[in-house]
């Protein structure tokens, strides 16, 4: 079967500046995750030490990446999604594109191609170029034209090798929690209810930089499929009370319902536009954006699902909440929470339900354990708990798809252990296993688990 003509597909999800290193290679410009982990001055705060993205997996070097995707075939990936360095193509942000970052993404593209694994592209995973965070980054409305600028760049030196694009991912978890812990460590402050509110216009130029680069698409006659990807998670009432009930409510507009109903109703919830717009007098939308965002439907959602959320009634705290601070679950816990696979069933359905029933990938879901769940054993590094993690949430998702969820993939995070963020290299959601001294490769046991899945299909049954 040809590469993206498959009704399921099975795949593998990464970033640029989690895998690809090479920093200052080849023309490429510097983004605020550069200039963020290359400052010594800023500890990350799982390791308390610093750590970069500078050399990450060496997913950049043609020789490696070639060897991880015959790693790919042995998996029995139909796609990979990755996404693109903005800085690799236009180390400025805007004008002059560095020929060589591009000649990079298309030979990327052409040997996924010959390998019969289809490029699934993500144009922005939050390594904004620092050219642009100097001049105010998202903050700046400019920012909306910054993105389609680069876009249109990217659509046309990619051209047909890609028909499935995100525009962007998770805006929550960048511009809501990232940064404002960012500047909070960079301080040696707190994040303040302030802080997070600032970032309300922010996230509204992602949700029009990303509506209007799919009118952009459409207008130029993409012949393909865009979306966007979101992290989504059933907001719990952390404790059975009515005040946590509440506090579940205002998260879930927050985290969820946000985005959610920006890309499929036109319009933010009215808790947002009220809890937000309270805070920062800057938070008004016009109506001629709202008519944008309406007019601009994505073609499908990405949906990063890790675990629900359990949230507790917090005076205190940001937007009067609390939430990832509670995981019942017992020893060993999942780094991102408690490990509840129905829920993301329910979560797809409410997606059915509610929105109606757009198609959807999903475009990460992964867990991670801790070193005591990863044990080198005859030539496979041993971790049942991420292998039991993906069977169960495999499992629910292709549950929802009976019951007429439009599921048309599922991605796992992630193929590779990787640079993770804010909390470094001290985090592994691979299933294959990196020495990061001297970038060895180990599938582990979550690796054959997955094969095995992919093996047997989304229609179930045993494998042939």
């Amino acid at each position: 079967m040809a590469v993206g003509t498959k009704d399921f597909l099975w795949g593998a999800a990464s970033a640029a500046f989690q895998v690809e290193g090479a920093w200052r290679a080849d023309g490429k410009g510097l983004s605020n995750w550069d200039v963020w982990t290359n400052d010594d001055k800023v500890t990350l705060p799982l390791t308390g030490k610093v750590e970069t993205g500078n050399v990450a997996i060496n997913a950049y070097d043609r020789t490696q990446y070639l060897a991880d995707i015959a790693l790919m075939q042995q998996l029995g990936l139909d796609c990979y999604r990755f996404s693109i360095a903005w800085s690799r193509v236009l180390p400025e942000g805007t004008g002059a594109v560095n020929p060589a970052g591009i000649a990079h993404y298309q030979r990327f593209c052409d040997d996924l191609i010959a390998a019969g694994i289809e490029p699934v592209v993500t144009l922005f995973h939050w390594d904004l170029p620092q050219a642009l965070e100097e001049q105010g980054g998202w903050h700046r409305r400019e920012s909306v034209d910054w993105y389609r600028g680069y876009a249109r760049v990217v659509r046309e030196a990619l051209g047909a090798r890609v028909s499935k694009y995100i525009t962007f991912n998770e805006p929550f978890i960048d511009l809501m929690l990232f940064r404002p812990m960012i500047a909070a460590i960079k301080s040696g402050g707190t994040v303040t209810e302030a802080m997070m509110a600032r970032q309300g216009l922010a996230l509204h130029h992602w949700m029009m930089a990303s509506a209007m680069t799919i009118g952009d698409f459409r207008a130029a006659g993409f012949d393909g499929t865009i979306g966007l990807a979101l992290p989504l998670m059933p907001t719990l009432n952390a404790r059975g009370t009515d005040e946590d009930a509440a506090a579940a409510e205002r998260a879930d507009a927050i985290i969820n319902r946000w985005c959610l109903d920006a890309m499929f109703k036109g319009r933010y919830p009215e808790a947002v536009m009220r809890i937000i717009g309270g805070l920062d007098p800057a938070f008004r939308i016009a109506e001629e954006d709202f008519a944008v965002l309406a007019a601009n439907r994505p073609d499908f959602l990405g949906v990063n699902f890790y675990a629900p959320t359990y949230v507790e009634h917090d005076a205190s705290a940001p937007f009067g909440f609390r939430w990832h601070d509670t995981n019942p679950d017992p020893a060993p816990q999942a780094f991102n929470g408690p490990v509840r696979p129905e829920y993301l069933t329910a979560l797809l359905e409410r997606i059915r339900d509610d929105y109606g029933n757009p198609p959807v990938y999903i475009t990460e879901n992964g867990a991670g354990f801790g070193e005591g769940d990863e044990v080198f054993r005859d030539g496979i590094v041993a971790d049942p708990l991420r292998a039991d993690y993906i069977e169960r949430h495999v499992e629910a998702a292709l549950e929802a798809r009976a019951r007429g969820v439009d599921l048309r993939g599922y991605m796992v995070w992630s193929l590779f252990d990787n640079f993770e963020w804010l909390w470094g290299y001290g985090r592994r959601f691979g299933i294959v296993h990196v020495d990061f001294e001297t970038q060895k490769r180990t599938p582990k046991e979550s690796f054959a688990a997955y094969r095995r899945l992919i093996a047997r299909g989304a229609g179930g049954g045993e494998a042939a």
